[in-house]
């Protein structure tokens, strides 16, 4: 967004997002690169701090325009809850994304309403401690779309540094030296189309980009690739530019990602999410066998974990011993990058 965009007063586009709980769900959000931002959580780091009670000097600019848009969000929606997390982040991601897109934030204090509920004030609390991790969420990359891609991440490349599998544990940590910010842009789901539209792209720029997918897509054969997609939670562009051909990456492209510089991530093995009832079966194929796989066909070691829809631990205490068991050292979830190792 250039600095002649046109500002768009705060409470309006914060009664914009609450009228629209729904619009994550909405096909053109599938083909978007959505910026987020992730909590590096270590238990082995030291104690979280009291996002009430901090000097705003010393905390990171970061978690203060965080703050400044809670109060804004609960004057407009005085009855906080977890859902509101998903709208407060979106906003952040335009204050921070795109700067010249909002007005400017009222930051003289740390305090965050009385009403927030705890997902937001974790998420203030890693703030304040630099372990914020931004990221690009790509899933369907359509070429219709590839003029809007190219200026996203052109203005990426003006504002932020890549993380790369050799400094990820300076983002994830909070001990980033490099002097602009760093943003992770991570393709999901393994479709071809990420590799022939927006990878290119990507490294024009000089990203590294971070592909989670469900490895058994990979193994679909090509006209049956659709229907597997339809049945597994893999939303497809609303235009086939592929028609009467695969759609999924193949081993061999993937291996050649690899050997451009990229990496790989787990995304489970057939695109499903856990729950407390999981069977022990399915928790061995999605999260073990698939890691084996994955490393197998591709030659190197694959840390990162995340299951559809984005669930964190504490949902189910034998998939989470079962993921530091088969040798991951990272959840990714909706809100937080849980270390696991």
């Amino acid at each position: 967004m250039s600095a002649n965009s046109q500002v768009i007063p705060l409470e309006t586009l914060i009664d914009s997002l609450i009228v629209d709980p729904d619009r994550f769900e909405k096909a053109e959000y599938a083909e978007m690169g959505v910026p987020m931002f992730l909590i590096g959580e270590d238990p082995a780091l030291p104690a979280t701090i009291d996002s009430g009670a901090v000097d705003s000097g010393a905390v990171d600019p970061l978690a203060q325009h965080f703050a400044a848009l809670a109060r804004a969000l609960a004057t407009r929606k005085p009855m906080l809850d977890g859902d509101d997390v998903a709208i407060l982040l979106e906003l952040l991601a335009r204050r921070d994304f795109q700067p010249h897109g909002l007005p400017e934030l009222v930051t003289d204090d740390f305090s965050l309403p009385a009403q927030a509920p705890q997902v937001m004030r974790e998420l203030a609390e890693g703030m304040a401690q630099s372990r914020a991790i931004r990221l690009v969420n790509f899933h369907a990359t359509p070429r219709y779309r590839e003029a809007e891609y190219r200026e996203q991440i052109a203005a990426l490349a003006r504002d932020f540094e890549p993380i790369t599998p050799a400094n990820f544990a300076d983002a994830f940590g909070g001990t980033w030296n490099h002097a602009r910010p760093g943003v992770m842009p991570a393709l999901f789901e393994g479709y071809r189309d990420n590799l022939d539209v927006v990878l290119p792209i990507l490294e024009e720029f000089g990203f590294t980009a971070w592909f989670f997918i469900p490895s058994g897509f990979l193994n679909v054969p090509p006209l049956e690739q659709r229907k597997y997609a339809a049945c597994h939670t893999l939303h497809l562009p609303l235009i086939d530019e592929y028609p009467g051909e695969r759609i999924a990456l193949t081993w061999d492209e993937a291996r050649d990602i690899v050997r451009r510089g990229h990496t790989f991530a787990c995304h489970t093995r057939t695109h499903n999410l856990v729950t407390p009832d999981t069977p022990h079966a399915v928790l061995e194929d999605e999260i073990a066998a698939s890691k084996a796989e994955m490393e197998r066909e591709l030659g190197i070691a694959v840390e990162i974990f995340c299951w559809l829809e984005g669930a964190a631990l504490g949902i189910n205490a034998q998939a989470d011993a079962m993921l530091r068991q088969s040798g991951y050292r990272y959840l990714l979830s909706n809100f937080k990058l849980q270390k696991l190792q």
